[in-house]
């Protein structure tokens, strides 16, 4: 049996600390709690913990140094990060650097409790699959140098993993694969042995190159590449490589092996999705707005395309939430939600809720005729939804010069709100040559 879980608490808040600590006593894990995260990087380099729940907002350095070290000290270690700033970026990069799972406070105790059990379980694991991997690669050496009977031996043992593993000549030809490398990538042994490694590594001959290079310095352990399989998927995977020499140091052979962390990009995928979009709309949030603006204006600019930029909040919403409350005002921004994905092109355009009841619209390769039609599209189906006097007014601007994204979204805003004094419930263009607004609402022909 190994040796019981114990548990460093790095918290500036010493209640919340307080709390936690009392709770995993509780349950019977041995915890330890200090405020001073270098005080926490000194016991680190002496003391063994199995996992370090820690605030990203801590004095003295930042919490993703306080990972990084941590990490440095301990490679075993677990930890779980805890942040009330509701920086999810922050919290990606903690993940990036090494820690296993975040929670935002306040948190519930249960969630607490989840997340304990996943990370302390993700660890026995982890250690496990690298107990497992120095193992496999010691009983290579071995059976390599004839230490091993047979090589039917060889080939159950590596069969018995779900990993993928090679064995790759001086030349970086494939001499083996297992059966887990089969039902990964979808080939069979025979159409991969004997050809180059470069077949499956998306990063082709340069990742190659440089994984030669590496090499020579030593092992590669958990690097983060992708394969590609037969059918041309690219698969995520942590890509362990080591050398296997002679006893006269002779190469005779490179052994990769590979896991499969699709799952763990989905999650990542998922956690980015969540700093970017707005929980109510499901459209993008304006954090988003802002970096994407910036990047399409500086892509329309130097490719010489056109952009056009929708600007748009709900007529009377106010009234309407205070006399039907806030869960009818939560549908009617829902609806406005659906009617953006429902008007725009998938892939493309890109909808954003900029704040309370105002949207906006960015709208890519589109010249200010299209843009005008999206846009009477999206105001007049949200007239169709009859939400008791609310209409949209919306404000369309088309870029036409090397103007700063804050000023493409002040005159879209000044043309929205240029509709709202025409009564509301229509479309208005910005005309940059008479530096005035179109006051005509849209006739376009749905």
């Amino acid at each position: 049996m190994g040796l019981p879980d114990r548990i460093l608490i790095v918290d500036a808040e010493a209640g919340a600390a307080e709390v936690v600590r009392q709770y995993l006593l509780e349950e019977g894990i041995d915890c330890e709690v200090l405020r001073d995260p270098k005080e926490a990087l000194k016991l680190l380099e002496w003391d063994r913990f199995s996992l370090l729940i820690m605030d990203l907002e801590l004095p003295g350095i930042s919490g993703l140094e306080l990972v990084r070290h941590a990490s440095d000290l301990d490679p075993d270690l677990g930890i779980l990060i805890t942040t009330a700033a509701m920086d999810v970026s922050s919290a990606i990069e903690a993940m990036r650097l090494g820690a296993y799972d975040f929670l935002f406070k306040p948190f519930h105790i249960s969630e607490l409790a989840f997340a304990v059990e996943k990370s302390l379980e993700r660890r026995r694991l982890l250690k496990e699959n690298r107990q497992y991997q120095l193992l496999l690669e010691e009983r290579v050496r071995e059976a390599t140098a004839g230490l091993r009977a047979t090589k039917e031996y060889l080939e159950n043992l590596l069969n018995s993993s779900v990993d993928t593993v090679l064995t790759i000549s001086s030349d970086y030809t494939v001499t083996y694969v297992n059966r887990g490398a089969e039902e990964m990538l979808g080939f069979s042994a025979a159409e991969i042995v004997g050809q180059s490694v470069v077949r499956v590594l998306a990063g082709g001959e340069d990742e190659l190159n440089t994984f030669a290079v590496k090499l020579d310095q030593g092992p590669i352990r958990n690097h983060e590449t992708s394969l590609i399989a037969r059918d041309g998927r690219r698969i995520p995977v942590m890509l362990s490589i080591s050398r296997v020499c002679g006893e006269d140091g002779e190469i005779l052979s490179t052994l990769a092996i590979c896991k499969d962390i699709t799952q763990q990009k989905q999650l990542e995928s998922y956690l980015k999705e969540m700093t970017i979009k707005d929980s109510l709309t499901d459209l993008y949030n304006q954090r988003h707005f802002h970096q994407l603006l910036e990047m399409e204006i500086e892509r329309a600019l130097r490719q010489g395309r056109p952009l056009s930029l929708l600007l748009f909040d709900v007529d009377r919403f106010k009234a309407y939430n205070d006399h039907y409350g806030h869960l009818a005002g939560d549908d009617v921004l829902r609806a406005v939600g659906d009617l953006v994905r429902e008007c725009t092109r998938d892939c493309v355009d890109s909808g954003f809720r900029y704040g309370g009841d105002e949207f906006t619209v960015i709208l890519p390769e589109t010249e200010e005729v299209q843009a005008r039609h999206v846009a009477e599209r999206i105001r007049a189906s949200f007239e169709e939804r009859q939400f008791e006097g609310c209409t949209l007014s919306v404000g369309l601007m088309t870029l036409r010069e090397d103007i700063s994204a804050q000023t493409f979204i002040r005159f879209a805003d000044e043309t929205m709100y240029g509709a709202k004094r025409s009564g509301g419930n229509r479309v208005h263009v910005y005309d940059p040559v008479k530096e005035t607004m179109s006051a005509e609402r849209s006739k376009v022909v749905l």
